[in-house]
């Protein structure tokens, strides 16, 4: 399962008359997946519905119509699409003060290289996915948002399918230590996920 161009309306005029709909159908879906970690960070995991929505949106908002734009929104937001053996997420760090947000994100330097899923006490740490451009070699900045692949052995896998294993969001850094039971419908979502092909 996959994001395609041809899962998005380019007619703007006609996605613009489901839009308030299509809004409200997803919110549910968003606020079901969305997992906070304390006070000021919160992910949301992805699947094809989250995805789809968010390139729809932003397909929309910047009026874009040539199949070329569409497809690289498309390729850009596909590296998210959850598989068989990973989770996804975008990290937010919802900092309210504005006039301070940089000198609390250089508090937080480094909080995208301390995250984790715990599953049964095993942790399972996060995989940044960074744009096509950047030095991978250079460890990147910390900002507002970020995107995770959680990459899981086969036993991290079946532990994680069984909702009687504990499962944890970790965020384990020296300026920021917190985590959060992954469960109810939120858990289920997830193992649904993980129930997709490679």
């Amino acid at each position: 399962m996959m994001l395609t161009v041809d899962d998005i309306n380019i007619d703007h005029q006609a996605y613009a008359a489901t839009r308030a709909e299509t809004r409200k159908r997803m919110i549910p879906v968003r606020a079901e997946r969305r997992v906070r970690v304390g006070d000021i960070v919160a992910f949301e995991f992805e699947n094809l519905d989250t995805l789809r929505y968010q390139v729809q949106e932003m397909v929309y908002t910047e009026r874009l119509t040539e199949r070329s734009d569409v497809a690289h929104e498309v390729e850009v937001y596909g590296r998210l699409m959850p598989s068989s053996h990973a989770l996804t997420a975008t990290m937010f760090v919802e900092l309210r003060a504005t006039e301070s947000v940089r000198d609390e994100l250089a508090h937080l330097d480094g909080l995208q290289r301390a995250i984790s899923l715990e599953i049964d006490g095993e942790r399972a740490p996060a995989e940044e996915i960074r744009g096509t451009d950047e030095d991978l070699d250079t460890p990147s900045e910390t900002v507002s948002v970020h995107m995770f692949r959680f990459p899981l052995t086969d036993e991290q896998r079946d532990k994680f399918r069984d909702p009687e294993v504990p499962v944890e969001l970790v965020v384990d850094h020296e300026a920021y230590n917190d985590s959060t039971l992954i469960d109810g419908a939120t858990r289920r979502s997830l193992i649904a996920d993980l129930t997709l092909r490679p």
